[in-house]
């Protein structure tokens, strides 16, 4: 095993829990800018022979790091830092003792006092803002996987402006690229950044673009943030619901389906009564289980590959897998703490239909047979839709988090034809509707229309792609506040 670098955070390159950059790019503005955003910038750069505007993302970046970090448990690596930085002074002073001991004798020393509690007290009562901790790295004081995802991109950067003229611009950057080039484990992969030649650029005056002053971070105060501006007023709800005319929503069926199966009969691993939930919960997590799960047993055919998509711990795809065992069943999930709970059970239950997928919905590029989705939050469900749509592959999704969806580089909404004299904020302001369905609640029945015309549109863009779509319910209806069903089979 390669030990780990002393530049590290002590949980490895991937930082705390394991989340660097785990999050989705759709949703977390760091992935996007690590991702999409800083290549698509190097991408441009090839594409001209002068520049006279710094682009956007480098200042951005620039921003990034003169901002102060935010990192979990923050006053605890403080405290650390504070104290390594201490026990170095203490070996120090006991090196020098040792060394004028030899020379000659002297009297006895009073013994060194150490002042690491005093220190630590001191940097709890700091504020975050206030503590002597900096960006070395991209995501604070220690080496991580975004630092080795930007250094090509950057090296080329580089190449394009110059080193003088780069520093002169970029002096953050500059100096956090200095960084990471010192990085000893870093050698290898300099050195063939090093083969690449490329000719600058013409750049004569140029500009700095406005950019809004602020880390990348999405949890920066200072970010704003226009969802916290947006209301439910009940004159916008009306408006944006009158856009809809005869023929944009879909209509609600009672579905019935051939096949069936019996709990008793399911083992352990594939039943919620086996785990830890209390009495009422199990029971309505084993409802939506059963309705997702007889849906693919109508359609599904010896041989398939299933995706369980945003699968969690399994418990839908294992179910599939015990039922279906002709069938090779996907878990696709991005918590690794979850996909380990599920194939611990796969191995208990001696599944070998099963394989795990440990990525986010944008790095499964495989193909497969039919597509399910149990409250893939927001737009994770639209993901999960163009990936089906994408493998002309059957699909069955219950979504959730309508409230959350929003427009990225991928996804557009309204998402089909037949909504497109809907605007943008109307959309919107339906999704948040739909969010309040809770129980016994008078905005109930107008959150659970709303659910439906997001998932209308979802339904005719299917169409649109060739589908037959129907729009059912879980049932019974209590087992879920989410509890809209759209099944799609390509004609």
């Amino acid at each position: 095993m390669t030990p780990r670098s002393c530049h590290e955070y002590e949980e490895g390159l991937l930082a705390f829990r394991r989340g660097c950059l785990q999050a989705p790019n759709e949703v977390s503005i760091w992935t996007k800018f690590c991702e999409v955003e800083l290549i698509n910038t190097v991408k441009e750069l090839f594409n001209i022979t002068s520049l006279r505007e710094v682009p956007k993302s480098l200042v951005r970046f620039e921003n990034h790091l003169n901002k102060p970090v935010r990192i979990h448990n923050i006053f605890k690596v403080a405290n650390d830092l504070s104290k390594d930085s201490s026990e170095s002074i203490e070996n120090v002073d006991k090196i020098q003792k040792k060394k004028s001991q030899k020379d000659s004798r002297v009297s006895k020393q009073r013994k060194w006092k150490s002042n690491v509690k005093d220190d630590q007290t001191k940097v709890n009562c700091l504020k975050r803002e206030d503590l002597d901790i900096h960006h070395q790295y991209a995501e604070g004081p220690f080496f991580t996987l975004a630092d080795l995802v930007l250094l090509p991109s950057y090296y080329i950067i580089r190449q394009f402006f110059g080193e003088k003229l780069f520093q002169t611009l970029l002096p953050l950057s500059h100096k956090w690229f200095l960084n990471v080039k010192n990085v000893k484990e870093v050698d290898e992969l300099y050195n063939f950044l090093s083969t690449i030649q490329i000719q600058p650029l013409e750049i004569g005056q140029i500009n700095f673009p406005d950019v809004e002053d602020v880390s990348l971070y999405k949890s920066d105060p200072k970010r704003h943030n226009p969802k916290k501006r947006l209301f439910t007023k009940p004159d916008d709800i009306e408006k944006a619901l009158n856009v809809l005319v005869e023929g944009m929503e879909l209509d609600i069926s009672n579905l019935e389906f051939e096949k069936t199966f019996d709990w008793e009969d399911i083992p352990d691993g594939a039943n919620p009564e086996a785990g830890h939930l209390p009495d009422e919960r199990v029971e309505r997590k084993s409802q939506q289980l059963q309705n997702l799960t007889l849906a693919v047993l109508d359609m599904a055919k010896d041989g398939d590959h299933i995706v369980d998509f945003c699968s969690g711990s399994g418990h839908l795809g294992i179910l599939i897998a015990h039922l279906l065992p002709k069938c090779t069943i996907i878990l696709l999930e991005n918590k690794e703490q979850s996909l380990l709970r599920a194939r611990d059970r796969v191995h208990e239950m001696g599944l070998k239909n099963v394989y795990f997928f440990q990525c986010n919905l944008d790095f499964f590029i495989g193909k497969f047979d039919i597509g399910v989705a149990l409250h893939a939050c927001g737009i994770a469900s639209d993901l999960v839709l163009d990936k089906c749509l994408k493998s002309k592959a059957k699909f069955v999704l219950c979504p959730c988090c309508y409230g959350s969806i929003h427009a990225t580089d991928r996804l557009v909404y309204p998402r089909s034809a037949a909504f497109k004299e809907m605007s943008i904020e109307q959309y919107l302001c339906i999704g948040h509707t739909a969010d309040q369905t809770h129980k016994e609640h008078p905005l109930t029945i107008r959150g659970a229309r709303c659910m439906a015309v997001i998932d209308s549109d979802r339904a005719r863009l299917a169409e649109e792609h060739g589908y037959k779509v129907t729009l059912s319910r879980l049932k019974p209806l209590s087992c879920t506040p989410k509890n809209n069903l759209l099944i799609g089979v390509p004609i």
